[in-house]
């Protein structure tokens, strides 16, 4: 009967995108008018196990809920997306004359395969604000400059210049970005500069943290 249809549309609320909670809003609505027609037209109300009245209520609140598109049903339906990455280049990597995307080559974690270890590219799945960090680790005598980048323009950056006074160096920084979708992030690794190629300290992570 009615209760178990109801049943059915509150348990698929948050499972259905715009155009089907459109038509499960249309449904609400012809199943009311089919309710009020047929407690107006059967005369005196026989016993019965459910108000009716309380029968509207219940759809209108439903109705309600689909429209106002309810906050939680919203986020169990944000994507994830989250990668971290490392560079294994057995050793000390740069010290090259051109600029160049450093390519994070030993993946950690891919969660949506936004990520592309081929490329060192990440691009944004979906419109919303995400996080990312980059770090390194370089020998005293070689100079560190590491520039995250977003479609090409530079948003954060780690500098490290060399030294005598020591034998190794480590350098980090993190941004938070709002991102379209199809955006591209990347680290892009300076001419003359180097980081150490090998092991689990120069990485690039970044995460979806909601979506616009």
């Amino acid at each position: 009967g009615q209760p178990s249809v109801f049943l059915l549309i509150a348990g698929s609320l948050c499972g259905t995108s715009g155009a089907d909670m459109t038509s499960t809003t249309l449904l609400l609505t012809f199943i009311s008018g089919l309710t009020v027609a047929h407690y107006a037209a059967a005369g005196p109300p026989e016993p019965c196990p459910f108000d009716p009245c309380n029968v509207l209520k219940e759809i209108n609140a439903l109705k309600e809920a689909l429209e106002a598109r309810d906050f939680l049903c919203f986020r169990i339906n944000v994507p994830k997306v989250a990668f971290s990455a490392r560079t294994s280049k057995g050793g000390p990597y740069g010290n090259i004359q051109d600029d160049r995307t450093l390519t994070y080559n030993a993946v950690i974690t891919n969660v949506g395969y936004a990520y592309n270890p081929a490329t060192g590219i990440f691009t944004a799945l979906v419109k919303g604000l995400y996080y990312f960090t980059f770090f390194a680790h370089g020998g005293g005598m070689d100079r560190i400059q590491l520039q995250l980048k977003k479609d090409g323009t530079v948003v954060a950056e780690i500098h490290d210049h060399p030294s005598n006074a020591d034998t190794a160096d480590n350098a980090g920084n993190a941004v938070f970005l709002e991102l379209e979708q199809g955006n591209e992030v990347s680290v892009t690794l300076l001419a003359k500069t180097a980081v150490w190629g090998e092991g689990f300290v120069t990485t690039f992570s970044g995460v979806l943290l909601s979506k616009s």
